[in-house]
């Protein structure tokens, strides 16, 4: 009986609830807020990569003397986006940044046969997977709410990633365009009649090639 005495009081009143749902739905609201805005801001930066990617892709695709100096003109390309003034900081490498944009990978196919066809299912009947690819990781996304918990599995990662990717088909340059038919072409020329290779002194160490709309 002495136990039951001494037993506290039930609250007779309810003075100062409101204020705790009000608290509780403000932290809720706020948490939801910075989550979408988060999100919205993620998205848009996707689509700045993006167009990072098809700028980088384009560079890769116009015609140079070799493939070597396509796959460079990518990475000068990229380069130049990531480092502009405007771009640099929401693009920012360092741990503390908000978005990141690495691993630049740039396959050309050519010679070195460098496709995207094994990661995009490429069939005998399609075009070359060419271009260009990137990593884009959203840190911002890895955050922990209040009440809600984290929106990573892994708290403190490098955030939530998705590969850019640019395909485009370059143009063939001008050392595969005389290797492969402009050299054949005019020795196949000379085995027709042994006249074409005397025409003015002509030899195939001689022959001018013009330009055109590619080969």
């Amino acid at each position: 009986m002495r136990a039951l005495k001494n037993f506290p009081k039930p609250i007779q009143n309810s003075r100062g609830m409101l204020s705790a749902e009000f608290l509780f739905a403000l932290v809720i609201s706020a948490s939801m807020c910075m989550v979408l805005f988060a999100l919205n801001f993620s998205l848009s930066m996707a689509e700045v990569a993006q167009y990072i990617a098809f700028s980088s892709a384009r560079a890769h695709a116009a015609g140079q003397w070799s493939q070597e100096e396509q796959t460079q003109a990518a990475k000068d390309k990229f380069a130049e986006l990531t480092n502009n003034p405007v771009l640099k900081p929401l693009f920012n490498n360092s741990e503390g940044g908000w978005y990141k944009l690495t691993n630049l990978d740039v396959r050309g196919g050519g010679a070195d046969g460098s496709t995207f066809g094994g990661d995009y299912k490429e069939t005998a009947d399609r075009v070359p997977q060419v271009g260009v690819r990137i990593d884009f990781v959203a840190r911002v996304l890895d955050m922990t709410i209040p009440f809600l918990g984290s929106t990573s599995n892994d708290p403190g990662s490098d955030g939530f990633s998705a590969k850019i990717t640019g395909l485009m088909i370059r143009e063939p340059t001008q050392e595969e365009c005389y290797e492969l038919q402009i050299k054949p072409r005019y020795s196949h020329i000379l085995k027709l009649d042994s006249r074409y290779g005397t025409l003015g002194n002509a030899g195939e160490s001689d022959y001018k090639f013009m330009e055109d709309n590619g080969c």
